[in-house]
């Protein structure tokens, strides 16, 4: 039996093997069309001759200056309320904000963790609702289920 599992094994990696160079080589040898036909067909301000890019190269002067990103206006959200809604409602909330959903913690002390989160009721989170927070900030929800007393 061991005889057959490493024959399988062998003919997968060579199988793997094949298609990966199979992909490299198509994507290295781009999208098969004549390349000085690609070059003709490229953007004018793409194109540079080698004394062009020589000149680039040696007086970085010449290169226009890049422009620092404009401060985000949207870098700090408001946290949306998800207390009172179910735990899948409000983790939907507060993704849609920009915040990331860490575990949530069980209200009951059980460690029990939501596996279908709609069955489970938000009943805190931290940051507190209203709170400006950075976006992609981490929100943490104490939660319980529906049926819980």
């Amino acid at each position: 039996m061991r005889g057959r599992q490493a024959g399988f094994a062998a003919r997968t990696a060579g199988v793997i093997v094949v298609a990966t160079l199979s992909l490299g080589l198509t994507s290295a040898c781009g999208s098969g069309a004549d390349p000085a036909e690609e070059s003709t067909n490229a953007p004018a301000a793409v194109r540079t001759t080698p004394a062009e890019q020589q000149r680039e190269q040696a007086s970085p002067s010449a290169a226009p200056a890049k422009k620092s990103p404009a401060p985000a206006a949207a870098s700090t959200v408001k946290v949306p309320n998800g207390v009172g809604m179910d735990y899948q409602s409000a983790q939907d909330l507060w993704r849609a904000a920009g915040l990331i959903v860490a575990p949530a913690t069980d209200a009951t002390g059980a460690h029990r963790l939501p596996v279908i989160d709609s069955n489970w009721v938000v009943l805190a989170q931290e940051p507190k609702a209203g709170t400006k927070v950075p976006k992609e900030s981490i929100i943490t929800a104490t939660v319980k289920k529906y049926s819980d007393d």
